[in-house]
């Protein structure tokens, strides 16, 4: 019925009333097939009375104060339109429910609204372009506060690869466990190993390797790093250790996250890395500098323990290497947090020089803990490194 009225008032304002024939509505209003025979389908005579009752009883009651009513003259689907009388002062303002109900007020209504809309989606697009430029230049700010410290791989635009280590598992079927034995971690080397030898005569045929695991320091610094990559608008991609082959990155930004001994790519970087992390968790320093240790140990690495903080040249030009590295959880959080937080980025850049002259670097970090969390970073020592491949 609201169809019925809408198509027979519109077409009477258009001066196209003649048409509205029972044929014409059947069609129209009620999608009736061309074939449409009027003499054996009523649809349309029995819709026409209903419309009549409900518009007798709409004006009774909710439009009874309407300056306009709309009816149909029995007989006819052309509709009648009838001025009421002016209301009371006090009551006029109702009547504009009336006129604002009128198709060609609607029509003129529906169009402001459309360009009401049309400037205020102008208006937020001018809003949301002026705020993409803010923060466009609030990103460039701050990449430049870290770029003595990380070098080029902030640099707008920059794809940056984190490869995290990846703990190796294996499988006895025979006893039903699924095992880690920490001094294997080389999937291309662990047959030879003697514990793995060891395991399996103990075990029985082992399956895998199986990398189904990450470490949970890994995870969180993970986490930590996208938010600040996220943050300076650059690209970041992670990677298992796995399934980093140099291949898929050398033409790429790198970091290495976690523990080398579970990052195979880490260990065959080919630069001279002058703090290493031994089998027995303690950091040789390959090349010792007056007043530096030969060997940083740590006895008991949950309250005490070392990581290690360097930035090499890309394996091709225009690109750099950064390595986040430490033997447990709270020394790989540290790392992260010190060269992802503004003050202590600007810190470790003036203890270094960067914020003289830029170079690539290796740096030490002592690290307090308390329950697996870091709660005090220490600068130890940096060496500087040289452009020169091992």
């Amino acid at each position: 019925m609201s169809r019925f009225l809408r198509v027979a008032v519109e077409e009477t304002l258009r001066g196209r009333g003649e048409q509205l024939k029972e044929y014409f509505v059947g069609v129209e209003v009620f999608d009736r097939e061309e074939t449409y025979d009027p003499r054996t389908d009523p649809i349309v005579r029995v819709e026409a009375g209903r419309l009549r009752t409900k518009l007798a009883r709409y004006y009774e009651t909710e439009g009874r104060e309407d300056p306009i009513v709309i009816s149909f003259p029995k007989g006819s689907y052309v509709p009648a339109f009838q001025k009421r009388q002016p209301l009371p002062r006090g009551r006029r303002v109702h009547a504009w429910a009336g006129i604002l109900r009128r198709p060609a007020v609607i029509a003129l209504l529906a169009v402001a609204v459309v360009a009401v809309a049309a400037l205020y989606r102008v208006a937020t697009l001018s809003r949301e372009a002026e705020s993409m430029r803010r923060e466009l230049a609030r990103q460039e700010v701050a990449r430049k506060d870290f770029a003595p410290l990380w070098g080029r791989m902030l640099d707008s635009g920059a794809d940056v690869t984190v490869v995290f280590g990846s703990p190796v598992f294996f499988i006895s079927s025979r006893h039903n466990l699924f095992v880690r034995l920490l001094g294997v971690n080389d999937p291309a080397r662990f047959r030879m190993e003697p514990g793995f030898q060891g395991m399996e005569q103990r075990l029985g045929p082992l399956l895998g390797p199986r990398y189904d695991y990450a470490l949970m320091g890994d995870a969180r610094a993970l986490q930590q790093l996208t938010t600040f990559f996220v943050r300076l608008g650059c690209n970041l991609r992670a990677v298992p250790a796995d399934r980093a082959v140099w291949d898929d990155l050398h033409g790429r930004n790198i970091l290495f996250l976690g523990a080398a001994r579970m990052n195979p790519l880490l260990q065959r970087l080919p630069y001279e890395q002058d703090f290493e992390l031994g089998p027995d968790n303690n950091f040789y320093n390959r090349k010792p500098q007056p007043g530096e240790k030969e060997v940083y140990s740590t006895p008991d690495h949950r309250s005490m323990t070392y990581a290690v903080v360097a930035h090499f040249p890309g394996l091709r030009a225009g690109r750099d290497i950064m390595v986040l590295a430490a033997h447990s959880e709270p020394g790989v959080l540290a790392a992260v947090s010190e060269v992802t937080r503004a003050e202590t980025a600007r810190a470790l850049a003036q203890r270094v020089g960067l914020d003289r002259a830029p170079a690539h670097y290796q740096l030490l970090l002592r690290v307090m803990a308390d329950r697996g969390e870091p709660v005090k970073t220490e600068y130890v020592t940096h060496h500087p490194v040289k452009a020169s491949l091992r």
